[in-house]
C-alpha cells in the first residue's frame, strides 16, 4: 500500500515539474518575504527543464533549514545597553574607494546617502558631473557611461576615491576614474515594482501622451514594444532600464537569449563585489558593512524618496512586465539569490548582527527626527560589531541631507579646495 501511494506521489510531482516548464510561476519564497524567482517562458533560445525547477527545490529548502535555525535563536539585542560581547566582526581588507551605480526609482537615494557621508566625512574626492543648464546636480548622465565631457577632472597628481551619482555603468570607464582597490558595489529593485515607481516619477510621454485610453499604462503592458519601437535605449526608462544601467549588451534587449544574458551575469559577478536588494535593505547594508569593513556608524541611514502605492495597474498585471522585462528580472533574480548565499555562509552572528543594526538605526531615527532639542550626542555604547560611537547633531544633518544639496556640498568644498 505505501509503496502504491509513494509511486502516485512520484507521478504527481513528475506532472507538476512538467506543468510547470511551460507556465509563467512566480515562486514566493516563504520566510525570505515577498522576493521571487522567476520562471516562464523566453523568446530565443530558452531552456526550461525540469533540473531548472529542482535546483530552484533545492536552494528554497536551504532557505528554509536557514530560516528555522534563525526562528530558533534569541534574538532579542538592547540597542542602548551594548550587551554583546566586544569583538568587532570586520574584514581584514577596508575598502577606502567606492564605486556605487546609483540606478533610478531602486531606493538608491537612500543608499547613497551611506557613500556621501562616507566620503564627505573622510575628505575623499568624488567624482561629480561639469555644471550644465538643466542637469540636476547629483546626475552626472542618463545616457552615457563617465567621459571627459560629463564629469569634472580631479585634480593634479590626485585620483578619485568615490563615485556615487547617477551615471551609466561601463567597467573600462569606472576603472579610468577610481583605479586600484576599489569596491564595486550595486542596487537592484523588484522590476515590476520599479516599473510603477518610474511611471510615477517620470511620467513618460511615450506612454502617458502617446497612448490615447482610459487605462494607458494597461494598453503599453499588453504590448510594450508597439511603443518601444523607434525609442533609443537610453531615452526609455521602462525598457530593462536596470540591465540598460548595468550595460547589458545592447543587442539582448531585442533578440534576448537566457544564455548570453547568464554570460554576463556570470562577468557582472566577477566585476561586482555586492549588489543590494531594496526590498531586503538592511540585510544589504549589513552584508555590505561586513565586506567593505566598514564601521557600523559609516552605514547608518534614514530612509529617503520613501516609496507609495500608485494606481496605473495592479498586481494581477506584473505578469505582463516579467514577458517583457527578461534582462531586468534575470539581473534581479541572480542577486537576490546572492544575497541569499552569502547571508547563509555568514551564520547565526549575522541575523544577531542585523537585529542589533535594526534597533539602533530605529533608535538613531527616533533621536535626529523626534529628539531635534536634544544638544547632547545618542552615545552608542561598544558591542560585537563596533567600538563605541557618538551620533551628533551633525551627523543627523548629514543623514537628513537631500541627495542635490550634499552633492552641491561637496562640489563647493573641492572647488575651493582645488583653488587653495
Amino acid at each position: 500500500m505505501k509503496s502504491l501511494i509513494g509511486e502516485s506521489s512520484r507521478r504527481i510531482l513528475l506532472w507538476l515539474c512538467i506543468a510547470l516548464s511551460t507556465l509563467v510561476i512566480t515562486y514566493n519564497i516563504n520566510g525570505l518575504g515577498n522576493g521571487h524567482i522567476l520562471l516562464h517562458k523566453r523568446s530565443g533560445n530558452h531552456k526550461s527543464s525540469c533540473s531548472e525547477y529542482n535546483e530552484i527545490q533545492s536552494k528554497h529548502r536551504e532557505y528554509m533549514e536557514y530560516e528555522h535555525i534563525m526562528s530558533n535563536q534569541n534574538m532579542s539585542v538592547n540597542v542602548q545597553l551594548g550587551e554583546a560581547p566586544i569583538n568587532q566582526s570586520i574584514r581584514s581588507i577596508r575598502y577606502e574607494q567606492v564605486a556605487f551605480l546609483k540606478i533610478h526609482k531602486a531606493g538608491s537615494s537612500t543608499a547613497q546617502n551611506i557613500f556621501l557621508r562616507y566620503g564627505y566625512s573622510r575628505n575623499l574626492l568624488f567624482v561629480l558631473s561639469r555644471v550644465r543648464k538643466g542637469q540636476y546636480d547629483n546626475v552626472i548622465s542618463t545616457m552615457s557611461s563617465l567621459n571627459e565631457n560629463n564629469t569634472l577632472p580631479p585634480p593634479m597628481n590626485k585620483t578619485f576615491d568615490v563615485l556615487c551619482c547617477h551615471v551609466l555603468y561601463n567597467r573600462e570607464a569606472f576603472q579610468n576614474y577610481i583605479p586600484g582597490n576599489t569596491a564595486y558595489i550595486g542596487i537592484v529593485r523588484e522590476p515590476f515594482d520599479m516599473f510603477l515607481s518610474t511611471l510615477n516619477y517620470f511620467r513618460p510621454a511615450y506612454i502617458f501622451k502617446k497612448i490615447k485610453a482610459t487605462t494607458p499604462v494597461l494598453n503599453y503592458l499588453v504590448d510594450p514594444w508597439k511603443y518601444e519601437n523607434g525609442l533609443p535605449l537610453t531615452f526609455s526608462f521602462t525598457n530593462n532600464r536596470m540591465a540598460l544601467e548595468f550595460d547589458f549588451p545592447k543587442h539582448l534587449f531585442k533578440t534576448y537569449t537566457k544564455e548570453e544574458s547568464d554570460a554576463y551575469l556570470s562577468k557582472l559577478d566577477k566585476e561586482f563585489h555586492f549588489v543590494i536588494i531594496m526590498e531586503y535593505f538592511a540585510e544589504s547594508v549589513v552584508m555590505m558593512r561586513r565586506i567593505l569593513g566598514w564601521s557600523i556608524k559609516d552605514v547608518l541611514y534614514l530612509k529617503k524618496n520613501s516609496a507609495k502605492k500608485y494606481s496605473f495597474v495592479d498586481n494581477t498585471n506584473r505578469y505582463l512586465y516579467q514577458r517583457f522585462a527578461k534582462l531586468d528580472y534575470d539581473l534581479y533574480n541572480f542577486y537576490y539569490i546572492r544575497l541569499w548565499e552569502k547571508i547563509r555562509l555568514e551564520g547565526v552572528d549575522f541575523q544577531i548582527e542585523l537585529n542589533f543594526f535594526r534597533n539602533l538605526r530605529k533608535a538613531v531615527e527616533d533621536y535626529c527626527i523626534k529628539h531635534t532639542d536634544t544638544i547632547l550626542p545618542y552615545h552608542v555604547p561598544a558591542s560585537k560589531w563596533s567600538t563605541a560611537f557618538n551620533v551628533t547633531r551633525e551627523d543627523c544633518d548629514l543623514l537628513l541631507l537631500n541627495e542635490i544639496k550634499f552633492v552641491s556640498l561637496i562640489r563647493q568644498r573641492q572647488h575651493k579646495n582645488s583653488t587653495n
